[in-house]
């Protein structure tokens, strides 16, 4: 049998996780999801915390800000969605909506009386969720923790490539907070229309010439065929305090504009690292057995095909890291200042004050386009074959734009400050950023 013939046997194997029968990508060797020990900060939290102590004491309200305190992650991010698109859909509606809080490390999800979600990563499985029960909890006793394989039902569909991931949704929904599916429904990314955006979710600040689907409840005609829409007010909203009960929420009546569309901008590179993660585990992890099929040494190099898998995998990931066809914002966005404070609270400054953090909120989010996840523990976890793959192309573009139409976006000095900030505020750089 020709080595060709053999390798196009053995790629055959390697089969979508659509196809029936077959495990998906994530359960299959090396990465077994479900069946790895993970760890993450979550699970380093929670078994550290002692009875009695912050995270064991208090109401639910006040276990989740020592929760969001201890994980790093801003109350100033919250963000409130009312549609039943979730795991605890039977406490969500428009009068008790879904509290979400973010970091560039975790996201947090919390509804009154219920439990709470969080997603965090690990190196080996990527992104794990787990449910923090705080309605089955014991006095003065940290909560503990559930694995629920039902979370990839939705966070590991086509819309995540088949891979756990997260999706920030956009419905029509009544106005009990369930989603009219016959009207359709929206994955929110960062290249979607304003107009598509935020069925389902509560918006405060605006964003000018612009209308979207925030604060609008849905109606139904009696046959299912047409759908109205109707706002709950017809002006833009500073504060949500007149709509719902806000005093459950840690941060009030504020379900930011700006942290809305930063949270769509993370999800997006989220996924996309975790996909550059997993694809590369398993594309290393074929190219061990197939050197050893022939026996070969393991360490010889990769492939050409392996090479290109990996080469592309890379150019998604800069694809959703420098803001690829970032829907252009017809004017300025108005938000809170205090989640853009709190967003940039760890920012690492270049020596001239510049920062991957600086917001623009004009004809789009962030003055300089290159995500400030390229800091993240996502990104400072993922084989060291893909990041220096990632890193190389993001010299390249920087410094031989012609060489690089797709990312022609990028102004001449937009490349320069981005290379100036990130050459001197990131560690492990590879070799060509010398």
């Amino acid at each position: 049998m020709s080595r060709f013939f053999f390798v196009s046997l053995f790629l055959a194997s390697i089969s979508p996780a659509t196809l029936p029968g077959f495990e998906p990508l994530y359960e299959r060797a090396p990465i077994h999801y479900n069946e790895t020990e993970e760890d993450t900060i979550l699970i380093r939290l929670i078994a550290s915390a002692e009875p009695g102590g912050p995270l064991a004491t208090g109401t639910d309200r006040e276990i989740l800000e020592q929760l969001l305190k201890a994980l790093e992650v801003p109350i100033e991010s919250q963000v409130l969605v009312f549609s039943k698109t979730s795991a605890q859909n039977s406490r969500i509606s428009p009068r008790t909506p879904r509290a979400i809080y973010f970091s560039d490390n975790a996201y947090v999800g919390w509804v009154q009386g219920g439990e709470i979600e969080v997603a965090t990563f690990d190196e080996k499985p990527g992104m794990v969720f787990h449910l923090v029960e705080m309605t089955s909890r014991e006095g003065n006793q940290p909560p503990k923790l559930a694995r629920e394989r039902s979370c990839l039902n939705c966070h590991a569909g086509s819309a995540n490539q088949n891979l756990p991931g997260l999706m920030v949704r956009s419905v029509y929904a009544d106005e009990t907070g369930q989603p009219l599916f016959q009207a359709g429904t929206f994955h929110t990314r960062q290249d979607s229309p304003i107009e598509e955006r935020w069925g389902g979710w509560y918006v405060t600040g605006a964003v000018d010439h612009s209308g979207h689907l925030g604060n609008r409840l849905s109606k139904g005609d009696r046959a299912g065929n047409e759908v109205t829409v109707h706002p709950i007010s017809e002006a833009a909203l500073t504060t949500l305090d007149e709509v719902v009960n806000t005093e459950p929420y840690l941060h009030g009546g504020q379900s930011d504009v700006v942290a809305l569309m930063m949270l769509e901008h993370q999800v997006g590179v989220h996924n996309a690292l975790i996909e550059a993660n997993l694809t590369t585990q398993t594309t290393l992890h074929r190219h061990v057995e197939m050197q050893k099929a022939f026996g070969e040494p393991i360490d010889g190099p990769l492939s050409d095909t392996n090479t290109r898998v990996l080469a592309n995998v890379a150019e998604r990931v800069l694809k959703e890291m420098l803001y690829v066809d970032e829907f252009v914002l017809p004017g300025g966005v108005e938000g809170s200042e205090a989640f853009q404070k709190a967003f940039q609270r760890n920012e690492r400054k270049y020596g001239t004050g510049r920062s991957l953090k600086d917001f623009r909120l004009y004809e789009r989010l962030m003055k300089y386009r290159c995500s400030h996840l390229i800091y993240c523990d996502a990104f400072d976890q993922l084989p060291d074959e893909i990041r220096t793959i990632i890193l190389e192309q993001l010299h390249g573009i920087l410094t031989e734009p012609s060489s690089y139409p797709e990312f022609s976006h990028l102004s001449s000095s937009e490349r320069e400050h981005i290379l100036e900030i990130v050459s001197e505020t990131l560690p492990r750089l590879s070799s060509s950023w010398k």
